[in-house]
C-alpha cells in the first residue's frame, strides 16, 4: 500500500516551472483514471487514502498545484486559470483519456474551473468540501480581510497553521485529530511561500466569479460536504445546483474538513459509487436522450 511518506514525485516542466505529480496504476487498471487535486496550502498527501484505495483499479495521478507541495513556487500571480490551464497542460502531457477530476476544497473549485474551460477533457467531477459559489458580500466581509491580512503580513505562518487546525474541526479522538493534522497538514502549510499562499487566496475570494466555468460544466458531477461552519456559510449549493442540475451532493458523518482521510472509508465508498452509478447514468442519458414530442400545428388542430 502506498503512504504519504513512501510516494516519490515525477516532475513535468511547463516554461520553466517544475510542477509535480504522484502516480500509481495497476498491471490492467480500469477506466477512467482519477485526477486529484489538492487544497490551499495543501498537497496531494490530503489523498493518500484514496491514492491506496484506487490505485488497485486505476491509474491515479495526484498533482501539487503549482507553488504547494513539491511544485515550483516562482514568485507570480497565482489564479484561477493559472492553475486550470497547468492541470489540462499534465493532462495532455501524461495522456490521461477522460479522467475523473476529484479535487479537495480549494481544489474542487480549481476542479471545476478546469473543467468549464475545458469542457470535453474529463468525464466527471467531484468537489470535496469547497467553497463555491459564495455569496456576493464575502469578499468584503470581515472575516476574508482579517484572513487577507494575516496572510499577507508579519506572523503568516502563524495564521496559516491556525486556520488550518480550525478548519478540521473536532469530531475525531484528540490525538488522532493531531496525528492527521501533523502528519498531512502542517508540512505543506509550513512549505508554502507566503506569497504563493497570499497571491492565490486573494485572487480567489476577490478577483474570481465562477459563473462562467458552471455554467460551462455539464459533466457528471458531485460534491461531498463535510460539517465545516465556516466553509457552509461560505458556499451557496443551491446556486451551483441550478447552474448545474446534474450535480449529486452527499455528506460525510460527523466528520471535519480534513474528512477525506478523517473518514476515508466513507469518502471512497461516495467516490465508488459516483464512479459506478454516476458515470453510468450520464452514459445511458447520451445514449437515450427523452424523446420530445413535436407541437401540432394548427391544421393539425383543425383536422382533428
Amino acid at each position: 500500500m502506498n503512504s504519504y511518506e513512501t510516494l516519490e514525485p515525477a516532475f513535468l516542466n511547463r516554461g520553466g516551472v517544475r510542477l509535480a505529480h504522484f502516480e500509481v496504476r495497476p498491471q490492467a487498471p480500469q477506466n477512467p483514471p482519477l485526477v486529484l487535486v489538492n487544497g490551499w496550502t495543501g498537497d496531494h498527501g490530503i489523498f493518500t487514502p484514496q491514492i491506496a484505495h484506487f490505485g488497485q483499479t486505476r491509474r491515479v495521478v495526484a498533482v501539487d498545484l503549482r507553488g504547494h507541495g513539491a511544485s515550483d513556487a516562482p514568485e507570480q500571480e497565482y489564479t484561477m486559470a493559472g492553475f486550470a490551464d497547468d492541470i489540462a497542460w499534465q493532462c495532455a502531457q501524461l495522456g490521461l483519456q477522460k479522467p475523473v477530476v476529484i479535487g479537495h476544497s480549494f481544489g474542487g473549485a480549481v476542479a471545476l474551473d478546469l473543467c468549464g474551460r475545458y469542457p470535453e477533457l474529463a468525464s466527471g467531477m467531484v468537489m470535496i468540501d469547497s467553497i463555491v459559489m459564495s455569496p456576493a458580500g464575502l469578499r468584503d466581509s470581515p472575516d476574508v480581510q482579517r484572513l487577507l491580512d494575516g496572510i499577507g503580513g508579519p506572523n503568516y505562518r502563524t495564521v496559516s497553521k491556525a486556520n488550518a487546525w480550525e478548519i478540521g474541526c473536532d469530531f475525531d479522538d484528540p490525538a488522532r485529530r493531531k496525528m492527521i493534522y501533523e502528519t498531512y497538514i502542517l508540512p505543506p502549510c509550513e512549505k508554502i511561500p507566503q506569497q504563493a499562499a497570499y497571491s492565490t487566496i486573494k485572487n480567489f475570494t476577490q478577483n474570481y466569479d465562477p459563473t462562467p466555468a458552471a455554467e460551462a460544466c455539464k459533466i457528471p458531477m458531485a460534491y461531498i460536504s463535510a460539517d465545516v461552519p465556516l466553509v457552509n456559510m461560505a458556499r451557496d449549493l443551491n446556486r451551483l445546483q441550478e447552474l448545474c442540475p446534474q450535480l449529486v451532493v452527499a455528506k460525510t458523518m460527523l466528520a471535519g474538513h480534513f474528512n477525506t482521510i478523517e473518514v476515508a472509508d466513507q469518502v471512497n465508498a461516495m467516490l465508488e459509487r459516483f464512479l459506478a452509478v454516476g458515470l453510468a447514468r450520464a452514459r445511458e442519458r447520451h445514449a437515450n436522450p427523452p424523446h420530445v414530442t413535436a407541437p401540432r400545428d394548427a391544421s393539425d388542430i383543425r383536422a382533428a
